[in-house]
């Protein structure tokens, strides 16, 4: 056997040649002339392999990242480094060339390849989505038997821009694309459902309420033949507010907060903190509110019981004396409501 190209014939032969002809011939990569990568102009994510993925790479990384990504090398190629140089910039069009070095058959072997890569800039599912004002949920504030009271409303917009801007830091679509005030509350379109359940957990956290989801068709898929929906998810502050008086069953109390699960209440008559589960909040009543609250004096006092005056007939009444109110000096001015009938003096 001898080496055709050189006539050698004391060399093993590799696919027909020696050594030293085959590794002249031998090409350790065979890279594309033209490249490209697809970025959104939105939001920087990046097209892969017909999926979008989170990017914060600039545009000279991204380049590095298609040519090297790109490369595949011969399978005698050992020890292979791709060292990627942008030569050029011509607006989209990156002039490149790939230093490659590797060893084959015991031989270390260097090789210069020119590339183009072309920058596409498009804009992703999510963000034409954005763009477009989609929504797959709308978050409906309202309250029980009347209407969101101004502070109520700031507050709850503040609660929903900053869940959303936390929420939008790992799902595009956690977005608001419109906001809706209305007579009777104020509505939210949602990017995402999923997003949209979370920033009414937020709401909830803090106002309390009662949630209901009610889906609707929006359309079909065309691909699936499936029907499409959005969900109205209802957010129903309660009557009450904190400050307020309720009763629940034979208790009455004043609300102490809210939280997303229960309405504290601090008992009237024994003075002790207590809940109810929003699941029971049909079977509480309002009794009155924190405008019902009226000042007063405290006339006499004696070991049992405490007097004052009516706030509106400046009759006296007596007071059974607690722990709560022992320490009350005749003449003291304090706060009182008065809930069917009977005066109860806060503190």
């Amino acid at each position: 056997m001898f080496c055709p190209k050189c006539g050698r014939e004391d060399e093993d032969l590799f696919k027909g040649l020696c050594k030293s002809c085959f590794l002249k011939e031998f090409q350790m990569v065979k890279p594309s002339n033209e490249m490209e990568f697809t970025v959104c102009a939105h939001c920087g994510s990046i097209l892969s392999h017909g999926k979008w993925y989170d990017s914060e790479l600039r545009d000279e990384e991204l380049v590095e990242k298609t040519l090297v990504e790109n490369i595949d090398a011969n399978e005698l190629v050992k020890d292979l480094e791709v060292i990627p140089e942008i030569l050029t910039v011509r607006g989209s069009i990156f002039d490149c060339m790939i230093h490659v070095e590797g060893e084959v058959l015991g031989e270390t072997l260097v090789e210069e390849h020119a590339v183009e890569v072309k920058r596409n800039r498009t804009m992703c599912p999510d963000c034409s989505k954005f763009a477009s004002g989609y929504y797959e949920s709308v978050i409906q504030i309202r309250a029980d038997k009347r209407v969101p009271g101004d502070e109520e409303i700031h507050a709850i917009d503040d609660i929903v821009r900053n869940r959303t801007r936390k929420l939008s830091e790992k799902n595009r679509m956690a977005y608001i694309a419109e906001v809706m005030t209305l007579k009777e509350g104020v509505d939210y379109y949602v990017g995402s459902y999923k997003a949209a359940r979370s920033i009414t957990n937020a709401i909830k956290d803090v106002f309390g309420g009662v949630v209901k989801e009610s889906p609707k068709i929006a359309g079909r898929n065309k691909s699936t033949g499936k029907d499409l929906y959005r969900i109205w998810i209802s957010l129903r502050l309660a009557a009450f507010k904190k400050g307020d008086f309720i009763g629940y069953g034979t208790n009455i109390g004043r609300v102490s907060g809210f939280d997303g699960n229960k309405v504290f209440m601090k008992d009237l008559d024994s003075h002790k903190t207590s809940s109810v589960s929003w699941r029971d909040y049909d079977k509480i009543e309002l009794l009155a509110g924190e405008y019902d609250v009226k000042k007063t004096t405290v006339t006499s006092k004696t070991p049992r019981t405490i007097q004052i005056l009516h706030p509106e007939t400046y009759e006296p009444v007596d007071i059974d004396l607690h722990e709560g109110i022992s320490d009350l000096e005749i003449g003291v001015e304090v706060d009182v409501v008065e809930i069917n009938g009977k005066l109860y003096i806060l503190y």
